[in-house]
């Protein structure tokens, strides 16, 4: 007895097909929807970031005025930071500022710590600086997204948002970036290409086809060039020489500090002044950074720091603990304070003014 096969009807075929597509389409909406949802505002990145700087900077600090830095409570510290820490900042994730989604990378800041986890015990050096490197990026993207919060317009457009976004998250303190090719490089690479130019190219010749010619215009060229060569050195090598070399001029140092635009002549004695005058009018916030920009000038005259434009509070603070130990002690708590007053917009009371004014004297006199 032959079965007969049963054949699947076309309209049934394609009631399938319909609903198979209407099935992934509402899987894709739903994903789109999910992952925009995801999405956390920048607000709430900046104040996660800020969290995260402050526990980590409070454990390098606690790190380093611990006398016994392996001890059970302080390995119990740095578990709970450094956990905290991971919650706060995932290695990955989305961001949404002005209808713009933004994707974050924060792997870095995962492979710090677990770099720190393969740190022997006893290497107590390298754990503090792992622990600084960390908190002074930390600090340094706190800072930019601080900036970037003040600076922002209303009528900034998303492609203008996305793209100020971008720079912020990668500045050069979170990417590492190839080095340029040096002048010297470029030089002889020019050169190389000229003589090559220079040099005649050997074609097939014909059987029994004789070189000498070929043979002589290869030997000119090198005769040329070796003469010209000897001739530059014996004219210009002695210039070449570091003690005969000119002098360049020195350009004219930064008049820009942490955004404050300075007068051209602008001593640190006239923002003392100034400072004292913002107290004066009731502003502690704006005395408490006008004093502490002073300081900074002050010590670019002495030739302490060197002043730049795009250096902020943290490079200035990195500088002198590898140039100047001593003064590290009395410019740690006076940049945590500015950071708190005018960062944090903690508000300043007279005992607060009074205090920090006198730290600045205190270390710009030590």
């Amino acid at each position: 007895m032959t079965r007969r096969r049963t054949r699947t009807p076309r309209r049934t075929s394609r009631a399938l097909a319909a609903l198979l597509f209407c099935a992934l389409l509402g899987c894709f909406v739903v994903a789109a929807h999910d992952t925009a949802a995801a999405a956390a505002p920048l607000e709430d990145y900046r104040a996660r970031v800020s969290k995260a700087t402050a526990a980590f900077e409070e454990l390098h600090q606690k790190f380093d005025e611990t006398d016994d830095v392996n001890s059970p409570e302080f390995a119990a510290l740095e578990r709970k930071t450094f956990q905290a820490v991971r919650d706060a900042l995932p290695p990955r994730e989305k961001i949404e500022s002005a209808g713009v989604a933004l994707e974050v990378d924060n792997r870095w800041l995962h492979e710090e710590l677990d770099l720190y986890a393969n740190i022997e015990a006893d290497e107590t050096e390298d754990r503090d600086q792992l622990l600084l490197r960390v908190s002074e990026r930390l600090r340094a993207l706190d800072t930019r997204l601080a900036e970037a919060a003040q600076a922002a317009q209303p009528s900034r457009d998303k492609e203008a948002e996305k793209g100020r976004l971008n720079s912020i998250l990668r500045r050069r303190e979170y990417n590492e970036q190839a080095a340029e090719e040096t002048a010297l490089g470029r030089v002889w690479k020019k050169f190389k290409d000229w003589l090559r130019n220079m040099m005649p190219e050997s074609r097939p010749l014909g059987e029994g086809a004789a070189t000498t010619f070929s043979a002589i215009a290869r030997i000119f060229v090198f005769a040329l060039t070796a003469a010209v060569i000897i001739y530059v050195l014996w004219k210009y090598g002695a210039r070449l020489l570091p003690q005969n070399r000119v002098p360049k001029k020195t350009k004219a140092e930064a008049r820009v500090v942490l955004g404050e635009r300075l007068a051209p002549g602008q001593t640190s004695a006239d923002l003392f002044e100034q400072a004292e005058a913002l107290a004066r009018a009731g502003d502690l916030r704006g005395a408490i950074r006008k004093t502490y920009i002073a300081v900074l000038v002050e010590l670019g005259e002495r030739r302490i720091l060197r002043l730049a434009a795009h250096k902020t509070n943290r490079d200035y603070l990195s500088a002198i603990r590898r140039e100047r130990a001593a003064l590290y002690g009395d410019m740690q708590p006076l940049t945590h304070n500015y950071e708190r007053h005018w960062y944090g917009f903690a508000p300043a009371t007279d005992t607060d003014w009074h205090d920090f004014r006198s730290r600045c004297r205190q270390a710009l006199t030590e």
